[in-house]
């Protein structure tokens, strides 16, 4: 009884939380692609469909519990959110090139990359338990510190630095104050992305800090549809 008081509590978290971000990622993708479609909007739109499946599955998780499927599915639900952060690395890069005519070849090369080395979720996530999800941890979520650790080092060299280093050089290309403040909610927004990313993997291993979890809870996805609201608006048109 007092598990399935539990997982009830949990469903009701799950679908205040995280079905929120599945509707309005579809939603911002939708309005992308319906206002132009071009390359900026297919990446941007990407990026908002890749966060809306991430959190489809994370949910249906949830919902497939005390099944052999939950665990698969949440793990691949983290591949998907991590992976989902190419696509504004890419967007930036996009920007630092308008004046060129770069091949499509050489994007589709970049989300390889991503792709590929996004893959450590899956490959230390499951062999080396780094992600747990079974009855013992009650169904929740439980992140090993050498995964946290691997994923944190991940965030940094391949998304915070290259990122920092294109932003850089994003606002010496561009003038223009309307111009420099869609730059700035773009830059602020992909950062507090990232910031979400950092303590998503912190609160999934951090499992016995309850002041830390509850903060999580109520400031977290607050700054997420925050962060996904800026993007759309910061650079959703008028880029080709």
């Amino acid at each position: 009884m007092l598990f399935q008081n539990e997982y009830i509590v949990r469903l009701i978290i799950v679908s205040i939380f995280q079905i929120w971000p599945v509707f309005y990622g579809s939603y911002f993708a939708y309005r992308l692609l319906k206002r132009a479609k071009n390359r900026s909007t297919y990446i941007l739109s990407a990026y908002f469909i890749t966060m809306a499946l991430t959190y489809f599955l994370a949910t249906l998780s949830t919902y497939l519990a005390n099944t052999p499927f939950s665990y698969i599915i949440y793990v691949i639900s983290i591949y998907f959110f991590v992976f989902s952060y190419s696509f504004l690395i890419n967007f930036s890069w996009l920007l630092t090139k308008l004046d060129e005519k770069s091949s499509n070849i050489t994007f589709y090369l970049r989300i390889s990359f991503y792709g590929i080395l996004s893959l450590f979720v899956i490959i230390i996530g499951i062999p080396f338990t780094g992600i747990t999800l079974n009855a013992t941890t009650g169904w929740v979520p439980n992140y090993s510190w050498f995964f946290l650790g691997f994923s944190w080092t991940y965030f940094l060299l391949f998304l915070i630095i290259p990122q920092i280093y294109l932003s850089l050089k994003i606002l010496k290309v561009y003038e223009g104050i309307v111009l420099k403040r869609r730059l700035n909610r773009f830059i602020i927004a992909v950062f507090i992305g990232l910031l979400v990313l950092f303590f998503l993997f912190l609160y999934n291993t951090w499992i016995e800090n309850g002041i830390f979890r509850t903060f999580y809870i109520f400031i977290i996805p607050e700054l997420a549809t925050l962060a996904a609201y800026l993007v759309y608006k910061g650079f959703g048109k008028d880029l080709d």
